[in-house]
């Protein structure tokens, strides 16, 4: 069962955050900017939203204590979370998708003028699959190393397909 189509990634956000304990929505706000560093800052008038949308779907479930907004996530929140894996899978394989479509429709110059952008990133340390290897912090290791041989594999042959650009753009140099 995929996620309701209208979940956000705030909404994912909220509800794994909830999963673990009861916050408040200033708690949970306060999470987001320290772990996203700066790189994006939510506000307040984002947050609450959310929440109430969860809420309406009878996600999460608000107590009051000591005047305080404490949310809960719900047992729908929870199956719901259980779930968040196929979700994910078709979000990355949409987003893989996307990006080749938008290359393949991009002009030689506005290429050029995102890979100067990029450029500027290039040499942090941005680990984009870093993410999925934190699954496995958990998880037992038959299932691990299966997963990470593919992943290994895959890799490997992006890396080859990156030597072979080198050669190739060496060669005409």
């Amino acid at each position: 069962m995929p996620l309701h189509p209208r979940m956000s990634p705030l909404q994912i956000m909220l509800l794994i955050q909830l999963e673990a304990s009861p916050k408040y929505g200033y708690e949970m706000l306060k999470s987001i900017k320290q772990a996203f560093e700066g790189i994006w800052e939510p506000r307040t008038g984002t947050i609450y939203p959310a929440l109430r949308s969860l809420e309406r779907r009878a996600l999460v479930e608000t107590q009051v204590r000591e005047g305080v907004d404490f949310y809960h996530i719900t047992s729908s929140g929870r199956k719901l979370l259980l779930d968040i894996g196929s979700q994910q899978a078709l979000t990355m394989r949409f987003s893989n998708k996307f990006i080749e479509v938008l290359v393949d429709w991009m002009s030689p110059s506005l290429k050029k003028s995102i890979i100067t952008n990029l450029s500027s990133v290039i040499g942090d340390d941005v680990n984009l699959i870093g993410g999925i290897i934190r699954f496995f912090d958990d998880v037992e290791p038959e299932h691990k190393i299966k997963f990470l041989k593919i992943m290994r594999k895959n890799l490997a042959k992006r890396l080859n397909d990156i030597d072979i650009m080198i050669s190739e753009s060496e060669g005409i140099m």
